[in-house]
């Protein structure tokens, strides 16, 4: 497999690396499969956690700590919508897990507040104001952060291999697979960039 290069005309010239040539320096394909992954994580940090909308599949995901583990919220109690304004978490099921779901939904940044009546939950679905709009791209701008720290780690895990082949590779072969790690991270990153930009339209229209 060869890593194209994806960039917007970049005055520096980019550099292609066989993956195959250097398997026995390293995995490029895993080392891009890593990256990939933290993108996607990120992805579903946005799509889980900074949703505007409140319905009753917002709060599905809501991981809830119990005696016996986390749980999201959905495997504990019956969601269901009452009204735009209310949604009730229905917790028979499991009713010794009320309160500790009540602790996760109120620590869960959805800037929910809700009310118990035995072993149901009711959470009013709060008016979205310009303060929560913010408070969410704040918390977008941390996730993305996170990503790129989780990258980074990527990244120097993938350049040790690299540098540990010195004594049985070119200097030249060197050079370009560190190269194309950079640009595999650059890449990744710009993506990043992309998505917390869109992210952020979207929060504050």
């Amino acid at each position: 497999m060869q890593f194209a290069a994806k960039g917007k005309g970049q005055s520096q010239a980019r550099v292609t690396v066989d993956a195959a040539s250097v398997e026995g320096v390293i995995n490029l394909e895993e080392v891009n499969a890593e990256m990939l992954s933290v993108m996607e994580a990120l992805k579903d940090d946005f799509s889980k956690n900074l949703s505007i909308r409140t319905s009753a599949g917002a709060l599905d995901h809501i991981i809830v700590t119990t005696k016996d583990g986390k749980f999201p919220l959905n495997q504990l109690g019956q969601i269901s919508q009452k009204s735009p304004q209310r949604i009730i978490v229905n917790m028979s099921s499991f009713p010794e897990s009320t309160a500790a779901a009540i602790k996760a939904i109120k620590e869960s940044r959805m800037n929910l507040n809700p009310e118990v009546d035995g072993i149901i939950i009711q959470v009013p679905v709060p008016k979205v104001t310009r303060e929560h709009r913010e408070s969410l791209v704040k918390l977008a701008k941390q996730y993305t952060n996170k990503a790129k720290d989780s990258l980074r780690w990527v990244r120097s895990n993938a350049m040790s291999c690299v540098k540990k082949a010195k004594s049985t590779v070119s200097e030249d072969t060197i050079w370009q697979l560190e190269k194309q790690i950079q640009q595999m991270t650059d890449d990744t990153v710009a993506e990043m960039d992309k998505l917390l930009a869109a992210k952020t339209k979207e929060l504050l229209v």
